[in-house]
């Protein structure tokens, strides 16, 4: 079965991370780490069969949300202040159980400490 990751993180910190950026300078430890960590995963879920694919998503604040309203479909601008956690990116992979998929986001929160959802993608109607 197919199943979503979906990974947030902090929003002050990707905000301050996104302030900082300079793409001529290396990049701090702990973003290199967690580069490091997500190259090898994908590499070991390639070599095992389960990955499918793997997007890193651009700044909130180019967010648009659609939602119906009595004056017809409305767009708002995002991110919010409210808002404590960022989605940032999402992994879609082919695992043989949920348990699997479950230990695969499990590593990837403890290395790398964002929050991860796991969704299944049913195959159609009514199936999980």
């Amino acid at each position: 079965m197919k199943y979503i990751l979906l990974a947030y993180t902090n929003a002050k910190a990707w905000e301050e991370m996104l302030a900082n950026w300079d793409p001529n300078q290396p990049m701090p430890k702990e973003v290199q780490e967690a580069c490091d960590f997500y190259e090898e995963l994908g590499k070991e879920l390639t070599a095992t069969g389960e990955f499918v694919t793997t997007e890193g998503l651009s700044d909130p604040s180019h967010t648009k949300t659609l939602r119906r309203s009595t004056d017809g479909v409305v767009a708002t601008d995002g991110p919010y202040a409210e808002v404590k956690e960022v989605l940032v990116s999402y992994a879609i992979l082919d695992c043989a159980s949920h348990e699997r998929a479950m230990e695969i986001a499990a590593r990837v929160c403890d290395a790398v400490g964002d929050t991860i959802e796991v969704r299944p993608i049913p195959s159609g109607p009514g199936q999980l």
